[in-house]
């Protein structure tokens, strides 16, 4: 009788993995570049997986207190149906464990495997795409909306962002303002941040109070701030029908779908968020 496969094993993301991780995350086409996985190794929370030695897969684990997500879950193709992806699910999930809810954005096809592992559907989100031929032509116009450095703004920032996700997410904000300080913007009531570099960068997270009169001028400064040969994306939570609708008037092209699922309950309402970070897709 043939020996039954080993069972995987996970653990901590080594700095020698990184690489690993990002092919992986590439084979999706995701776009993680080299300092997206450097980020989340600093902050902790990548995680791999590994059968008879030999690396199978990765996903990321973020705890911020009450809330959690889980992320960028990957497994080799030649690793595929045989547990691995259970395996890193399950260790996030333990990671997790003392969070009220825990959210992912399942990929449509992925959704059956979240859902098997007590995850249910909230809602959708939209990712939009801003080629570099629109980018090069559009005229963004901040107008009157007094935006500013969010660095200059950062009491106000975090602040903002505890209220609305419930829990203490500081190190991932200062994490991506300093990964593009230019498009890491504020104002009185809101504020927007990016991840990439060229040739693709993501805005996001774009969180507004409600009656913010500047949101749009934050999108905009943000755009404007990144290099016009560019493609910038932004996911935004389907509650957002204003934002869809500036960005469709804009020429930014909806890309793909992504399926919000959360395991326990009490997550925060997203209406306030024009659209969230990247990385937290599965």
């Amino acid at each position: 009788m043939a020996n039954a496969p080993a069972a995987p094993t996970v653990h901590p993301l080594a700095a020698g993995d990184l690489e690993l991780a990002r092919a992986l995350t590439d084979g999706e086409g995701w776009g993680n570049s080299a300092r997206d996985w450097e980020r989340l190794h600093a902050l902790g929370s990548a995680l791999g997986a590994e059968v008879n030695g030999v690396a199978a897969g990765v996903c990321t684990a973020h705890d911020y207190g009450a809330l959690g997500t889980v992320g960028n879950v990957v497994v080799a193709p030649e690793q595929r149906g045989c547990g691995v992806g259970v395996a890193l699910l399950e260790a996030a999930l333990e990671r997790l464990a003392g969070c009220r809810a825990v959210r992912v954005h399942a990929l449509m096809p992925t959704a059956g495997f979240y859902r098997a592992l007590g995850f249910e559907a909230e809602g959708m989100s939209t990712r939009f795409r801003l080629s570099p031929e629109i980018h090069a032509l559009a005229p963004f116009n901040v107008g009157d909306a007094a935006v500013a450095p969010a660095r200059d703004r950062w009491d106000e920032v975090l602040a903002l962002d505890a209220a609305q996700f419930g829990g203490d997410r500081s190190m991932l904000l200062g994490a991506l303002a300093e990964a593009v300080p230019e498009a890491a913007l504020a104002l009185d009531g809101g504020y927007i941040l990016a991840k990439g570099e060229p040739p693709l960068y993501e805005l996001g997270p774009w969180v507004v109070k409600p009656g913010c009169r500047g949101w749009r001028g934050l999108l905009e400064a943000a755009v404007a701030a990144l290099p016009r040969t560019a493609s910038v994306e932004i996911i935004v939570p389907s509650p957002n029908f204003r934002v869809t609708s500036l960005l469709e008037a804009q020429g930014w092209e909806a890309v793909d779908y992504t399926l919000a699922m959360v395991r326990g309950g009490g997550w925060s309402d997203e209406g306030n968020i024009c659209a969230r970070a990247g990385g937290d897709k599965g």
